[in-house]
């Protein structure tokens, strides 16, 4: 598979579309992807680091000078679109890449029609909401309220919209940190400080103001800033005069400093998910126009500390939050807990599948952890769930916590979590009651309609009855044809009912015609707990 990048960096725009599209890339490239970058030179822009990376780069010529362009996204472009895509069309020299992946403010479905011909699909990165495209998948990692809505008029009727922080596009490391994080202290003990890019403000010195006032004294600061850094030389002076501080500089991700500090005080951006995905509870500042939508819904669901937009924060601002949060550790303890919910890390392995779909060869069924708690907990909260459930009351965290270590430490249930290679997709679990075991079972949202839930059914059967030898029983809704439909498929039998919609179906699956099989059992058993 070939896939080409359109997507610059430049003074005004920042790296971060950049460094969203080079973390894709590099996911892409593991998986034997040919990659390559199609940028245009403006001042600012991150080609050392893709070259570095060993990704093919063309270079577009820049033709106007965008560093003042500020926020004018048609600006940042630097040319007209229509010239824009000519040159484009040129820099793929013929080639027909199977994605051309676009990640530009000042790009639009006038620029996506004229490269249709020259790409097998398009895919539209974009977090605006503000413009038509013409795409085949709509990228938008953006927190909002009324997901199911955005872009609704915007994309054409048959693209696929992946939308929310569950497809943000993260490093590996942070998925690799997240599960290997120590239990935090009831109290704040090491808070990290990181803005990114800088101009005219530096919200890292109002940051630090805060902190050097006498009541956060104790508290052990990490500064993280780039020599480049504007306000660089203010920071070291303002470092230097404040004990239990580190200054750190750039560095290829956060996921180490992250995992190691009890709270965190910087922007909206990508950052945000890369905290949430840790379990980093945040002060935010919405330092540029388009974080402040995601800052303001993900404060209402009490998801962040929202400090409020650039304009009006100062140290002041920042002192006063920073003392509400040290002041509640059982909330900063609760949006630990829920930014890991909404921020899984499997982002880019979401993104993949809706490139590269999987085979059903590829699926495969692996006994539940500890680290798949919170997962579970998204399955079995999905609105549709919910729905096909006896109670259909949402879960609470606490509730479901306490449930799945209870279940997971019992000899008699089995879980098992089915992955798309390595994308935790669905579950099927079976509990033991005398010689008979009730099965239960669900697939992510984003994988259904697919068939895979036949895949599932007879993957977890056969390890279960491989283990037990035991029948199966099954309980679902009276208008849950769909389920029935999986159960009738997988050998199940229905029990004879009096056809009463009041009461559920119960299916039932023999044993296997086998001796015994017990042996197998406890090994199976002890795998679902480790």
């Amino acid at each position: 598979m070939k896939v080409a990048f359109r997507v610059d960096a430049s003074l005004s725009i920042g790296i971060g579309h950049g460094v969203r599209c080079r973390t894709l890339a590099n996911a892409l490239r593991l998986y034997g992807v040919d990659v390559r970058f199609i940028c245009r030179a403006h001042s600012g822009h991150m080609g050392a680091a893709l070259e570095r990376d060993g990704f093919q780069v063309a270079w577009l010529p820049t033709v106007l000078d965008t560093s003042d362009a500020q926020d004018n996204y048609a600006a940042w472009l630097g040319v007209s679109q229509a010239t824009d895509a000519t040159d484009t069309i040129a820099a793929l020299d013929g080639e027909r890449p199977d994605w051309l992946i676009v990640d530009h403010y000042g790009l639009d479905a006038e620029w996506e029609r004229r490269l249709r011909p020259h790409a097998a699909h398009i895919m539209a990165i974009d977090d605006l909401a503000n413009r038509l495209h013409d795409c085949d998948v709509l990228l938008d990692q953006n927190y909002s309220e009324d997901l199911a809505n955005r872009y609704k008029t915007l994309v054409p009727a048959d693209c696929r919209r992946l939308l929310g922080p569950r497809y943000a596009l993260l490093r590996s490391e942070y998925v690799a940190h997240r599960k290997s994080i120590a239990p935090h202290a009831d109290a704040v003990q090491r808070v990290l400080v990181f803005f990114g890019t800088e101009k005219t403000v530096s919200y890292t010195s109002m940051a630090l103001d805060a902190l050097c006032e006498n009541e956060f004294a104790h508290l052990q600061v990490d500064v993280l800033t780039s020599t480049d850094n504007p306000h660089y030389d203010a920071i070291v002076q303002q470092v230097s005069h404040r004990p239990n501080i580190q200054l750190h500089g750039m560095r290829p991700h956060l996921a180490d400093l992250m995992a190691n500090v009890d709270m965190a005080i910087g922007a909206g951006g990508t950052t945000m998910w890369e905290r949430m995905c840790i379990g980093l509870p945040s002060m935010v500042v919405g330092i540029a126009d388009n974080q402040q939508p995601a800052c303001e819904a993900l404060s209402r669901q009490d998801l962040i500390y929202y400090a409020g937009p650039a304009s009006v924060v100062n140290a002041g601002v920042l002192k006063r939050v920073l003392i509400e949060m040290l002041a509640d550790p059982i909330r900063l303890e609760s949006q630990r807990a829920k930014g890991q919910m909404l921020v899984d890390g499997m982002g880019i392995a979401r993104v993949l599948e809706a490139l590269w779909p999987s085979a059903k060869t590829d699926l495969h069924l692996r006994p539940a952890s500890e680290s798949d708690m919170l997962t579970y907990l998204t399955w079995v909260n999905d609105p549709t769930v919910r729905a096909s459930a006896f109670d259909s009351a949402p879960i609470s965290l606490e509730n479901h916590r306490a449930w799945f270590r209870r279940r997971l430490n019992d000899p008699n249930t089995f879980l098992f979590v089915l992955e798309a290679r390595g994308l935790p997709i669905g579950q099927i679990r079976f509990e033991c009651e005398q010689d008979e075991a009730i099965i239960d079972y669900s697939l992510d949202e984003f994988v259904r309609k697919r068939g895979w839930a036949n895949e599932l059914m007879r993957l977890g059967v056969q390890q279960f009855q491989t283990a037990m030898g035991a029948s199966i029983k099954a309980i679902v809704k009276h208008e849950n044809l769909a389920s029935a439909a999986v159960f009738l498929r997988a050998g199940f039998t229905e029990q004879h009912t009096d056809n009463d919609a009041n009461e559920p179906r119960v299916f039932r699956l023999p044993p296997p015609a086998m001796p015994n099989a017990r042996h197998y059992a406890s090994v199976l058993a002890n795998s679902n707990r480790e």
